[in-house]
């Protein structure tokens, strides 16, 4: 490779990872997540009775489901920015 593509790499990676930077930032920032508009002395999930914690638990799941997708798209992100990371080759210094 010679040094113009190495550099084109490096300005497109940078910018990508700016970009994912950005939009998680707006994510986390500006898109309301139920959990924001709790109190503080409520409970989301009863522990009273028992029979009804089963459903309680499946509807906070899947009313936190926006927050769950954003937090998993980041760590599939950041795992294949460290896979191709062990797997760059090492280019010896001359």
């Amino acid at each position: 490779m010679n040094l113009k593509s190495i550099g084109y790499t490096e300005v497109v990676g940078l910018l990508v990872v700016l970009g994912l930077a950005a939009s998680f930032s707006w994510l986390s920032l500006q898109v309301e997540f139920p959990y924001h508009e709790a109190d503080s002395g409520t409970q989301l999930v009863p522990a009273e009775p028992y029979k009804e914690i089963a459903p309680a638990v499946s509807r906070f799941m899947w009313e936190t489901r926006g927050q769950d997708i954003a937090l998993q798209s980041f760590v599939i992100f950041a795992s294949v920015i460290c896979c191709l990371a062990m797997l760059k080759e090492e280019v010896p210094d001359r």
